[in-house]
């Protein structure tokens, strides 16, 4: 079976590393750009290494990595942030943030009746009967509680944080999705962490495993431009060649650019309910110092400005040079804007907010920075998750091809769907081949 992969972010690579393990199989994995990874592309500068965006890893001890790590023999090491230097500011104030049984006796966000209220909503979550999963939204379900204003933020808050949206946005996720997503983080005993050495640890074996099998091949720099079927096989024309033949095709990448590539196809008016999802974008502000300005703790979330930093240094010692540090910073942000003007001021102020905390907690850091990256609209999900967007199926009704991603259906959020839906795919191809072989 001949496979083209379309697309070498996190998903095309884990489909094609799961695919290329299978010797019944040859293919190509096809990506646009100069590098591999999407999303998840690393790279170094003097001495720091730079992600493109989040890259926590959320309950890794649960998480589809934790399959691959088996089923393709990975080997790579992750560290969990301490949970004890995780805090929250609110008013000017700092307090720790409600992670566990411990932080929230210790938290000021809620008073001791709220706590006693928010540990029966997480045991609720833990055991599947929280009322939640049964509304359509996290706002209509807050609209009905008789919990504090508190305990409501308190959830809004949560959910920007493992979303990366705007509390307005919060309140659109769907209820069954957040319980399901807390279901699992609540039960997970590592709920944030780090993969040491970052991504680049998880692509690069990826990337060997593909090429480990002489029957694939990687193209970069080669866009596919088009493709039609004929006999029951696809033909596939890219920027550098015509006419490649192939038995499957899988998707990996946005569905807006599936929708675009595919608009002159018989299978176009199919994709047309998910041609206008919207994506999930934030400010990035990566600032990497020549020595350790200040370490008050590893992560602080400020509620009031809807912003976090992180030193992710703190937990991954390999991603700065020693004696250095390394700080993300990242602001969620609104996308309802009448005019390039008012979003070009929005995300002015979202910088000088992000500045502002540094000043707070990093006195006198503008002496010591080596390197500095601000990306002010950086895609960290291709669909955002609420109600009035629709993942992707892996397999859509009438359309002969697979998909896969971040915005496609599958478990948890983030990365985790990346992988969780490439693997699935994968393994979709491979029964209906091992179906076919038995049936000969």
């Amino acid at each position: 079976m001949r496979i083209a992969i379309i697309g070498g972010g996190l998903a095309g690579l884990t489909a094609a590393a799961y695919l290329s393990d299978n010797g019944n199989t040859s293919g190509t994995v096809f990506e646009r750009s100069p590098q591999l990874g999407g999303r998840a592309f690393t790279y170094e500068k003097s001495g720091f290494t730079l992600n493109y965006g989040a890259h926590a890893v959320y309950g890794i001890d649960r998480h589809t990595l934790h399959a691959m790590e088996e089923e393709l023999h990975l080997k790579f090491q992750s560290k969990q942030v301490d949970k004890r230097k995780v805090m929250y500011a609110k008013h000017g104030r700092l307090t720790p943030a409600p992670l566990d049984f411990v932080n929230i006796m210790k938290t000021n966000v809620l008073t001791p009746m709220e706590k006693v209220r928010f540990v029966a909503e997480i045991a609720a979550v833990i055991g599947n009967i929280h009322h939640l999963k049964q509304y359509r939204t996290l706002g209509e379900y807050l609209e009905q509680s008789h919990s504090s204003a508190d305990v409501k933020e308190l959830w809004e808050h949560l959910v920007c944080s493992n979303f990366f949206i705007t509390p307005e946005e919060a309140r659109k996720v769907p209820g069954s999705v957040i319980s399901e997503y807390y279901h699992n983080l609540f039960l997970s005993s590592r709920p944030v962490s780090y993969i040491l050495g970052s991504w680049a640890t998880i692509t690069d074996q990826l990337i060997n495993k593909i090429k480990d099998n002489e029957s694939w091949e990687i193209a970069v720099k080669e866009p596919v431009e088009s493709i039609t079927m004929e006999d029951g096989k696809f033909v596939l024309n890219t920027k550098t060649r015509q006419q490649l033949v192939y038995d499957q095709v899988i998707f990996a990448m946005p569905v807006q650019q599936v929708t675009k590539l595919l608009e002159e196809t018989p299978w176009a008016s199919a994709l047309d309910p998910y041609k206008n999802n919207t994506s999930t974008e934030v400010l990035v502000y990566d600032v990497g110092f020549s020595k350790v300005v200040a370490r008050p703790f590893h992560y602080i979330s400020d509620i009031d400005h809807k912003i976090f930093i992180s030193d992710v240094s703190a937990t991954d010692i390999t991603v700065a040079p020693v004696h250095g540090q390394l700080l993300q910073g990242i602001a969620y942000l609104n996308d309802d804007f009448p005019d390039e003007e008012q979003k070009k001021q929005y995300l002015e102020q979202k910088t000088q907010q992000m500045e502002a905390l540094f000043d707070t907690y990093y006195p006198n850091w503008r002496e010591f920075v080596e390197v500095k990256r601000v990306s002010k609209k950086a895609m960290v999900a291709s669909v955002k998750n609420i109600y009035t967007n629709q993942l992707l199926p892996n397999r859509l009704a009438g359309v002969p091809f697979f998909f896969c991603g971040d915005g496609c259906q599958g478990k948890g959020e983030l990365a985790e769907r990346a992988f969780s839906s490439g693997r699935a795919v994968a393994q979709m191809i491979l029964e209906q081949a091992n179906t076919k072989a038995l049936s000969i």
